[in-house]
Formats: C-alpha cells, sequence, structure tokens
C-alpha cells in the first residue's frame, strides 16, 4: 500500500475570477468554487485549527497485477478516527494475504474485500468485522453480498416449485404483507435480531388497532346501505368517499400468526445459510410469545345466555353440545347438505375432505370410510390435493345411523343423475352439487352459516363441528388416541391440547375416579 495521507478539507468557496473579474453563469450570478484543502483557515500557523473543516482520508491499495484501487473518507471527526479507520482497512485487505498459496485466488479475494470496503464507506456504514470477512474468506462465502432481504425472500420463494399450492400462498402471504414491508430493504448480510424485533413489535401493535379499524368499516358499510335504502344519494355519496379513505378489512397478525410468520422467515434464512449467504440465521434467535391454540369452550347456558345478551362469544374456538348439535341436524335434515354437515359432526372431517370424500373411499358394507385426498381452496379457486400430513390419510369407523344416511344421499344423488341426464358431471365424488360438479367449499360453510341462524343456534364456524366431534367423543370417555386417529392428527399432543379442558363431564369423572379410588382404599383399609 502507498503512502496513506490524512488531511482536512472544508465547504468553504469563493467567487471565481477571470481576468480580474468575477465570472457569471448563465443566470447572471457569480460563480462559485469550493476552497476545498486550500482554504486558508484550516490552519492556525503550522497546526490545523480544529474548529474549521473535517478530517480526510485517501489511500491506494496494491491489487498486482491489476491498477492500483483507491478508498477514501471524508467528514470524519478527528485525525484519530481517520487513523484508526485506514488501520483497521489494512487489516481487513492483509487478510487476503493469509490465502497466499493460491495467488489467483487470493488477488480475487483482496478485490472483493476492497470492493466491499468502498461500498460500506460510499454508504458510511460500518466496516465489517476481522472475524467477519476471515470466517467468510476460509469458508468460501461471498464477501460481496448487496442482496438485499426482499430479493432473498422473492428468489427463495420462487424456488420453491415442489411444494403445495396452498402453503406457498401462505409463504407469499407472510412476505408480501409483513416482511418484505418490514425487512425488504435491509442488506440480508446485514440482518439482525433488532430488525426482527422491531418488525414484531409493529405488528403486535398493528393487531390491537385492526379490529377497531375493520369495526368503522363495517359501520360506514352499514350505513352506507342504509342511505341507499332510505334512498339518500348524498348520504350514499359521503359514506363512500370515507370509506375510500379507510383501511381495508384486514385479519390482526395474533401471536400464533407470528409464529408462523417467524417460521416462514427461519426457513428462508435456513437456505440462505445453506448457500453460505449468511453465517446466523437470526430467525432462530429472535424471542416471540408463544402462539398456543385457542382453548375450546362449549355453549353451555351460561355462556349462551351472555351471548344472547351482547352477542359475544368467549373464545375463538366454540362448539356446540350434543343437544345443540342434535337441533342443529333436525334443522339441516331437508337441506341438500345434510349428510355432508352430519358426517363432519359425527366423525370430524375437515370440510376439504367432506368436499373432496369420493364413492370409493366409502365402504358402507363394512361401515368404513377412507380419508384418502382433500379440496383445497387456493384465493377462490380449487384444487384436489392428498390430505394435510401422512396421519390425514386415516380409516374411520361409521355408526349404522351415519351409514343409514349416507345410503339415503346416494340413493338421492343416483335420481339427481339420472334427472339431469347426459350433462352430469361425473367426478365420483360423494357431495356435489345437482350437475354433480364439485362443491365449493366457502358455499359449502356459508350454507352452514345460514342453516344454525334458522336453527337460532350460538354461533360456531363450520370447522368447529369437528371439534364438536373431538369433544363429544373424550365426553363419552372414548380413548384419547382413537379420538386422534380419527380426526387425522399427527399426534395425541396435538388433541390433548385442544380438547380436553372442553367439557366438564371429564373434570367430573377424573374426579369422581380419584374420589373412588381412595374411598375404596379406605374402605379395604378399614376391613382389613
Amino acid at each position: 500500500m502507498a503512502k496513506n495521507p490524512i488531511f482536512k478539507k472544508c465547504g468553504c468557496r469563493e467567487a471565481v475570477v477571470v481576468d480580474g473579474e468575477p465570472a457569471l453563469d448563465a443566470a447572471g450570478k457569480p460563480k462559485m468554487r469550493r476552497l476545498g484543502a486550500s482554504c486558508p483557515q484550516l490552519r492556525s500557523g503550522s497546526r490545523w485549527n480544529p474548529k474549521h473543516g473535517t478530517w480526510h482520508f485517501q489511500i491506494e491499495i496494491t491489487m498486482t497485477p491489476e491498477p492500483e484501487r483507491h478508498l477514501g473518507q471524508g467528514g470524519l471527526a478527528t485525525e484519530t478516527e481517520a487513523e484508526s479507520t485506514i488501520t483497521k482497512i489494512r487489516t481487513l485487505i492483509a487478510i487476503a494475504d493469509e490465502h497466499d498459496d493460491d495467488p489467483a485466488a487470493a488477488l480475487r479475494l483482496r478485490g472483493d474485500i476492497v470492493e466491499r470496503l468502498r461500498i460500506a464507506l460510499k454508504e458510511r456504514r460500518p466496516l465489517p468485522s476481522v472475524e467477519e470477512i476471515r470466517q467468510a474468506a476460509n469458508l468460501g462465502i461471498p464477501i460481496i453480498n448487496k442482496m438485499t432481504v426482499a430479493e432473498w425472500l422473492t428468489q427463495w420463494l420462487d424456488g420453491k416449485g415442489t411444494i403445495a399450492k396452498g402453503t406457498k400462498r401462505i409463504y407469499a402471504s407472510h412476505i408480501d404483507n409483513y416482511l418484505i414491508p418490514h425487512l425488504g430493504t435491509v442488506p440480508l448480510d446485514k440482518l439482525r435480531v433488532a430488525h426482527l424485533q422491531a418488525m414484531f413489535t409493529a405488528i403486535a401493535e398493528e393487531a390491537e388497532i385492526i379490529p377497531a379499524e375493520n369495526a368503522a368499516r363495517r359501520a360506514m358499510k352499514e350505513a352506507a346501505a342504509k342511505a341507499w335504502k332510505d334512498s339518500n344519494p348524498e348520504a350514499v355519496r359521503l359514506c363512500r368517499e370515507q370509506l375510500a379513505g379507510m383501511p381495508p378489512f384486514r385479519r390482526p397478525a395474533q401471536a400464533a400468526t407470528r409464529q408462523r410468520i417467524r417460521a416462514t422467515l427461519r426457513s428462508a434464512l435456513t437456505a440462505a445459510c445453506k448457500q453460505q449467504l449468511l453465517t446466523v440465521n437470526v430467525a432462530k434467535l429472535v424471542e416471540l410469545e408463544s402462539g398456543k391454540r385457542p382453548k375450546a369452550l362449549v355453549w353451555n347456558s351460561a355462556r349462551v345466555a351472555r351471548w344472547r345478551a351482547t352477542g359475544e362469544a368467549p373464545s375463538p374456538v366454540m362448539v356446540w353440545t350434543a343437544e345443540q348439535t342434535a337441533i342443529f341436524l333436525e334443522h339441516a335434515a331437508e337441506h341438500p347438505l345434510f349428510a355432508l354437515y352430519h358426517l363432519i359432526a359425527f366423525t370430524g372431517l375437515r370440510r376439504g375432505e367432506a368436499c373432496g370424500l369420493r364413492w370409493i373411499d366409502l365402504n358402507l358394507d363394512a361401515s368404513t370410510m377412507t380419508v384418502a385426498q382433500q379440496m383445497v381452496q387456493i384465493g377462490w379457486e380449487t384444487e384436489i390435493s392428498k390430505p394435510k400430513s401422512d396421519a390425514g390419510e386415516r380409516d374411520v369407523a361409521l355408526d349404522a345411523l351415519t351409514v343409514g344416511i349416507l345410503q339415503a344421499h346416494r340413493r338421492t344423488q343416483a335420481e339427481a343423475r339420472l334427472a339431469h341426464g347426459p350433462g352430469w358431471a361425473d367426478t365420483g365424488l360423494a357431495f356435489t352439487e345437482p350437475d354433480g360438479t364439485p362443491l365449493h367449499p366457502a358455499n359449502v360453510t356459508d350454507q352452514f352459516a345460514a342453516l344454525q341462524k334458522v336453527a337460532d343456534l350460538p354461533p360456531i364456524r363450520l370447522h368447529d363441528l369437528r371439534h364438536g366431534a373431538a369433544s363429544l367423543a373424550l365426553a363419552a370417555g372414548i380413548d384419547i388416541k382413537v379420538v386422534s386417529e380419527m380426526l387425522g392428527h399427527s399426534t395425541t399432543v396435538i388433541t390433548r391440547d385442544t380438547y380436553t379442558s372442553v367439557y366438564d363431564e371429564l373434570k367430573h369423572a377424573a374426579a369422581r375416579s380419584i374420589a373412588a379410588a381412595i374411598t375404596g382404599a379406605r374402605r379395604s383399609s378399614g376391613a382389613a
């Protein structure tokens, strides 16, 4: 390296003089030039003036046999800062000399280090640590990594061609709605735990605001609808103007969703580590509150009374009692989808599994059902795919009542097929539209919601019929492993965490068993 000159410069200007006269620009104003290092105020006698100008340095880097390169920076507060920066630059570039067993590789490494330093100096970012550069050089990790988090996430997602469309859609949602807006501009190799912590804090704060914003938008839409009904065009216009300025309806990202967002980022950064773009996966280090599954609660009489008074449900996951489920099925008995709802209520099928069920998957003579496929909704489009997991592919026993209802449904479908004629769509599905085409899962949900309103029952989601089947089975004393297998859970832990606290009957049964054991032991002891 050549000698490292350190000097001072300032921003002072003076008029440009030509032939003893001030030079003028096109607008007739005097032309000015910077004095830079030649400003007389920079020195006070033979010493630098500490109150004027800032420190700069300009150093030459030997790149034999290539031309020399220059590194420099200005605006430093002290000469000591300039000296320490030069010392660190020398130390970092010298790392290339540790690989002199391959001169060509060492020269490339030196060039990469110089370019990395040039970018850092230009953008006024901290210089990389000696440990980082040495580790990257030893492991063959690229020294120059200009890729941003947004660029890597996009590249990573584009390369995930073998995953299910639904999974890819979830990844894309996390990336587009959260990760890129908060982290996209951060250089990939500069991503730190602090960035993630700030992002998740912002998402959590937003989650607290969204329900109120959604409620305000809903109220404005209702006001617009009322104004339209009242033939008040001016009020309609005002409501629409206010709606245009309101945030759209959004789902708040609660703790469980934030955990899933982190899981997406963790997977993407794991791939970056495998490609040696990163040495640490910071997504593994960030701390988040646990996203525990919400506990299912039963609609007992007290909760129903509270709901009728306030319209509020005590939990996101609510299940009907056996009596409430029976009332619903009685009201749905004449509905075309009665057999589907009955099957979910009695066996705990998922909505997509019921929509994708084929007649070849049903052996009604043996009272069994095989879950072999499901219908997945991607946006509004649907497709048939394998169940969610290996455990999802399962055989389920059917009771005599369910078998009878399915047999009746098959006869009804056969009659519809004959009545429809050649235009019938032969999908082989057990539950279809009147013309044999597949059901749309969203329509199945909408019709379920309409039926429960007619039955005047407290609200549950269609998926909660599945929860109800599990809870009723557990309350009936069926072994948790059997229930877990019926539901297609990969482990009984999921079943236990979600359902075992639902019904008071379970707790009472446990209390009675403990009491019987103790009192029985006392009787035996007394008899002895």
